[in-house]
């Protein structure tokens, strides 16, 4: 009786502890510039304790998706829970995901294209064709082996984002004037060179130009816009607010408990997630 006693008092003692933790890390985030948001439940995503290893990682995470490193594809429910009692299950797919075009369309190991999410009267995971109109853009963007990621940084100008296996993001602009010889590649140059951050590989990243969502990460560290003059951009109408791409500290504190970050929304390990609040 003695024992069990204690072993039942050392569990409460260590969640309590985890508890103590936990908030003190929920703390520092929202100190960080970030407000708690809900909790996401998907046990696929957490290690069950330090020495876990098995669990998955995630690669991209976007508003419906989470693409793991190993090019799985679950689908996410933020606000709702699936029947599985979870905010994530495994896409009714075998693709498995090379390359992510806006969050909307990848390019799978087949080295063929499909449509992510619905986009009119095709439905998810469909294989895109020459007879959808923006074929050749896509093609053209995702084709070399060596793209990872591609976001559109100017549509109306057709600038594009390219981020490659290199570990650099290179601006493409892409010309499509004359409709009848199709798009054509008028520039490619570096935009966000890794050498310009902690010079380690950029492995994700989103661009909405001067915005809280755009961010670069590197293997070891985020890099976040963040205005520069808050406070008074946001008292008076009259003065507009400043952008700065900064390195956030929290990341890097908590690198062991922060699983996941998109630009706008932050998960940690304990299951709760944090949105961009400044």
């Amino acid at each position: 009786m003695k024992k069990r006693f204690i072993k039942i008092s050392l569990l409460v003692f260590g969640i309590f502890l985890c508890t103590a933790c936990n908030g003190t890390i929920t703390r520092d985030i929202r100190h960080a510039g970030f407000s708690v948001s809900s909790d996401f439940v998907c046990d696929n995503f957490y290690p069950k304790d330090k020495e876990d290893v098995t669990y998955e990682r995630i690669r991209y995470f976007t508003s419906n998706h989470i693409i793991t490193d190993t090019g799985k594809i679950y689908e996410i429910s933020l606000g709702q829970v699936y029947a599985n009692n979870k905010n994530c299950k495994e896409a009714d797919t075998s693709l498995v995901v090379k390359a992510i075009f806006d969050d909307k369309i990848i390019k799978a190991s087949d080295n063929k294209y499909y449509y992510l999410i619905p986009d009119n009267n095709v439905v998810s995971y469909s294989q895109i064709t020459t007879a959808d109109n923006s074929y050749a853009i896509y093609d053209m963007l995702l084709r070399d082996d060596d793209v990872v990621k591609v976001v559109t940084a100017d549509g109306s100008n057709g600038t594009y984002y390219v981020l490659k296996s290199d570990g650099n993001i290179y601006s493409k602009v892409i010309s499509s004037e004359n409709r009848n010889e199709g798009p054509r590649l008028v520039s490619t140059q570096i935009v966000f060179d890794k050498y310009s951050y902690d010079g380690t590989n950029i492995i994700d990243f989103d661009y909405a130009g001067n915005s809280l969502s755009t961010f670069i990460r590197t293997e070891n560290k985020v890099y976040r816009m963040r205005i520069t003059n808050r406070e008074e951009c946001s008292k008076y109408a009259d003065i507009e607010c400043q952008y700065s791409m900064k390195e956030d500290p929290i990341f890097e504190q908590y690198k062991d408990k922060i699983i996941s970050y998109n630009g706008s929304l932050l998960i940690t390990n304990y299951k709760r997630t944090f949105q961009v609040a400044y």
